[in-house]
């Protein structure tokens, strides 16, 4: 059986690829499970400095596992389900490394709440930033009501959640968010080239600089996680989310 989360370390630089092609690496427990292990290792592993994040085949991650919401609703397996969405979040952000999301394709719902959790975000030209929650009735998570007010707003974010809003590399770069796109082909070489320039510098010092930035802007990271996991766990039971699954099948 092939792994949903390859790793690859090299000088320092430690490459984490989702490998579930066949679903756009949409976020199936095995590729949660073992993203988190891939982290948990990372995490142990003095020399690796800066980490990146990239997708297998046609896209970066399509977002949550849209098959596995068709079944039966259990409130306590969706909670521990979305508690380990938290967990890998909060550990990219508190990582005493600095992490790259490269992305190709897309990056839809949670694959997009995911992307914008890393220290720097690079696109190939072709990638989509889509806000895909409102198509399966759901709130978006895994820090995205942290991370999208404080890049664009808390009014522009609210208008961007309710009209599933999509971007284009080039609009999410005009914005601020995605720091550089690249051409189709380059992005790899590309994460390689900004890790390698960090790697070179005071790492030390951007990793630190990294940690106040994330821990003390507000003491609020957490807190939202917390209602994201707990709001979400009401909703996945309710008939909106049934009724936005079963349209997203007859579609």
């Amino acid at each position: 059986m092939e792994k949903s989360v390859e790793m690859t370390l090299e000088n320092g630089v430690a490459s984490i690829f989702f490998n579930e092609p066949n679903s756009l690496n949409a976020l199936s427990k095995k590729l949660k499970d073992d993203l988190k292990g891939a982290l948990d290792l990372i995490e142990q592993e003095p020399n690796v400095k800066v980490v990146i994040f990239a997708g297998k085949g046609r896209a970066f991650c399509a977002g949550g596992d849209v098959k596995a919401m068709q079944a039966e609703y259990d409130p306590i397996e969706v909670k521990k389900g979305m508690e380990v969405s938290s967990t890998i979040i909060e550990r990219i952000r508190d990582l005493r490394k600095i992490t790259i999301s490269a992305v190709q394709g897309y990056a839809a719902g949670a694959g997009m709440s995911l992307a914008i959790a890393s220290d720097i975000v690079i696109a190939e030209e072709n990638a989509k930033f889509v806000l895909s929650f409102k198509n399966v009735g759901l709130i978006p998570d895994l820090g995205l009501h942290y991370h999208l007010p404080r890049m664009v707003g808390e009014w522009k974010a609210k208008e961007w959640i309710w009209s599933g809003k999509k971007l284009t590399a080039q609009e999410a770069c005009e914005i601020g968010f995605v720091h550089e796109v690249v051409t189709e082909g380059s992005l790899i070489e590309k994460a390689n080239e900004i890790a390698n320039e960090l790697m070179n510098g005071p790492i030390q010092s951007f990793i630190l600089s990294k940690l106040l930035i994330n821990r003390y802007q507000n003491a609020s990271f957490t807190e939202i996680l917390e209602k994201e996991v707990d709001t979400q766990t009401i909703i996945k039971g309710g008939s909106e989310h049934k009724d936005a699954v079963a349209a997203f099948f007859s579609k």
